[in-house]
């Protein structure tokens, strides 16, 4: 029998993809049988040509692969980081590792020797089912070309509509995809003439397609019709296929598998018409975006086509994704779900203004909305996602502004944010697009010690001592009629669901809703009931929620914070006492009538001091600075902006706190420009 794990080591495991979703007694049976380790930097963790000893998974640091070319030069085939998990191959096959792998930096591994691998998927049939659809990107024909990359991926972009914007789509995110990643990205134009793609890239003489039809794969014909474009980076392949016209099905799988040995991402831009050939690509891809309008004949031309494909493709459900163009006099975005019958991936704005042929929207204008939108899906794809993780800690978050100060002025692309308590409220303000400076101005309004008094609605004290009211007419002003599907950035917001002691990810549904749960300290704020659930604040069971976006696969994350440590308690209390004893001694030089009125205003303050309010804060937030800091620990750059001399209620002292808050962000700037443009 297993010993027990502890929490820790279950969210260590939630860390690696392929465990994320797994349950407590699934992550306890994986951690009975596995072990940390440490690799050194320039340390081998195993070399081309050994035999298959252990799976191992990502938990700190990077790791490079690479094979050994001629002459004994190093080629580096992919980076990994945390999350990326390897070694699989060579257990599944039984044969020698093809690549070495080397850590980059002092790493901590999770290794799960042979036998106790293969326990594992016997006793968990979600790791081997995850495994046997998600590792065709690595085992795809290895005998077909010297291998160039680690790992692939075949994207498949299809609309059963014409005018879709499909190919435009499939040519920004190519763009996207390279300029994000620094990967080998090659795009199929498989259309009749075999020459959409090169016109929209302004290649005035199209080089000749290839047929999908003849006896059997030619790779040098396939070879010399890569066409390469410098200028945004990209490689092409035309293909010339009419489904009108009866072609060779047979050559599709040969042709992605080779491709798929040279290219990180394969993307391939489809013809409206279904076929054989267009059904196999979508079979063999493992991405099938979906690209329709927002009218409602386009969405439900595309439910109808993704209940076909759920018919006739395995775990299609899991590949699909519903890319749709915003249109003038579209659906409106809360009822999509119903006319499509499932959840839309991505919405695509308006284009701005027409475009030339030439560079990609994407690389010619990067501001425009609609690049920002096809970039953070590129970047989710390519896995190089950067999350800002926004922990509690009442007045003392208003640092967090003084962070998004910073961000903003350096331009650090932040792609998903995470927030719990306060760090949920300016999380939500700021994913709906209010700038940082928008948001010092609304801070602002506390600077009056008494302005806290517009918050408070007194009621009998049965969940809290207030209602909470004034807090959700607050958040009204500036998010009312707002949702999740209307933010700029992606956010989750955590919760608390105090009877059943569980957190609660909330990222659907109307904004202020969720902020309001997220802020509901206990006896303090009565908790809100969030479909048939009574929700407190998040930050008394995740105050910096950083595993959150690690379960969703973010690879390089920045976590603040503001909660102050045991040790800024104790240098506030011992401040303090210096500066009661100067005023004191002070007092006693001015003459006795003024030492008295001292010691009187000095005995009343410290009685008020002593309060409910004081021992519920005071009392939480020494329990969640132990919470923050376990979370903090799976973070790439941790920010600790906290203001020791500051109080919890003292939102009157926003202009300091926002600048500390720019000062922590500017001292860790080349850690996190080094995470989001090197890492």
């Amino acid at each position: 029998m297993p010993r027990p794990v502890s929490t820790n080591k279950r969210q260590l495991l939630k860390q690696i993809s392929l465990f994320s979703d797994l349950t407590d007694p699934q992550l306890d049976f994986i951690a009975g049988r596995s072990r940390l380790v440490e690799h050194e930097k320039g340390e081998t963790i195993y070399s081309q040509g050994d035999p298959p000893d252990a799976f191992y998974g990502l938990i700190s640091g990077r790791v490079r692969v690479f094979v050994q070319g001629p002459g004994g030069k190093q080629e580096i085939l992919e980076v990994l980081h945390r999350g990326d998990y390897f070694g699989t191959i060579s257990l599944l096959t039984s044969e020698p590792h093809s690549v070495t792998a080397q850590a980059m930096n002092d790493s901590i591994l999770l290794k799960v020797k042979r036998p106790d691998f293969d326990a594992i998927l016997k006793e968990v049939p979600e790791v081997a089912i995850h495994l046997s659809t998600t590792l065709s990107r690595r085992l795809r024909q290895k005998d077909v070309a010297a291998k160039k990359v680690f790992e692939s991926t075949l994207i498949s972009i299809y609309s059963p509509l014409r005018e879709t914007g499909r190919t435009m789509y499939a040519i920004n995110m190519a763009a996207s995809l390279r300029h994000e990643t620094g990967k080998r990205v090659i795009l199929l134009d498989v259309s009749p003439m075999g020459d959409e793609v090169c016109k929209a890239l302004g290649v005035s003489r199209c080089p000749l397609p290839i047929h999908l039809k003849g006896v059997g794969f030619d790779q040098s014909r396939v070879v010399a019709a890569i066409v390469e474009h410098p200028s945004v980076g990209i490689s092409t392949l035309n293909i010339s296929h009419d489904p009108r016209v009866v072609s060779d099905v047979t050559q599709v799988t040969p042709l992605l598998s080779y491709l798929a040995n040279l290219y990180h991402f394969v993307i391939t831009d489809l013809p409206c018409e279904m076929d054989r050939t267009v059904f196999k690509a979508l079979v063999q891809a493992d991405l099938i975006h979906l690209v329709c309008d927002s009218t409602e004949d386009h969405l439900e031309t595309t439910g109808k086509l993704i209940r076909e494909l759920e018919r006739t493709i395995q775990q299609a459900g899991e590949r699909i994704r519903v890319v749709v163009n915003e249109t003038a006099r579209g659906v409106p975005s809360q009822e999509r779900v119903e006319v499509l019958g499932t959840k839309v991936y991505a919405t695509l704005p308006l284009v701005e203004a027409p475009t030339a042929p030439g560079h990609p929207i994407a690389l010619a204008h990067p501001d425009w909305e609609y690049s920002r939108a096809v970039r953070r899906i590129s970047r989710e794809i390519g896995g190089v996602l950067v999350g800002l993780v926004l922990g509690s800690g009442a007045a003392l978050g208003l640092a967090h502004i003084g962070i998004m100060k910073v961000l903003e002025r350096e331009q650090i692309p932040i792609d998903i944010i995470a927030g719990s308590s306060i760090g949920a409220l300016l999380g939500a303000f700021w994913a709906s697009g209010l700038s940082s400076r928008e948001l010092e101005q609304i801070a602002g309004e506390f600077r009056a010690k008494r302005s806290l008094v517009r918050l408070i609605d007194l009621t009998i004290p049965k969940f809290g001592i207030f209602t909470g009211r004034r807090v959700t007419k607050f958040l009204n002003r500036h998010l009312e009629g707002l949702t999740f599907r209307d933010l700029k950035i992606p956010l989750k917001v955590t919760a608390c669901d105090y009877a059943r002691r569980e957190l609660v990810v909330i990222d659907d549904g109307p904004l202020v809703t969720a902020v309001r749960a997220s802020v509901s300290i206990p006896a303090i704020f009565e908790p809100i009931k969030v479909r048939g659930r009574w929700l407190i604040d998040g930050g008394v069971l995740d105050p910096v929620p950083v595993d959150v976006l690690s379960q969703m696969g973010v690879h390089k994350m920045i976590a603040v914070n503001t909660l102050p440590s045991p040790e800024d308690i104790h240098r506030r209390h011992q401040e303090l006492a210096e500066e009661r004893q100067r005023l004191a001694h002070q007092a006693q030089l001015e003459g006795r009538l003024k030492s008295l009125w001292f010691s009187f205003r000095r005995a009343w303050w410290s009685w008020l001091d002593s309060n409910i309010f004081d021992v519920i804060m005071h009392t939480m937030q020494g329990m969640e600075y132990e919470l923050a800091e376990a979370g903090c620990a799976q973070a790439d750059v941790v920010l600790h902006p906290t203001v020791p001399r500051v109080n919890w209620f003292e939102f009157y002292s926003v202009d300091q706190l926002i600048r500390r808050g720019e000062e922590e962000a500017e001292a860790h700037l080349p850690e996190i420009k080094k995470l989001v443009f090197e890492g």
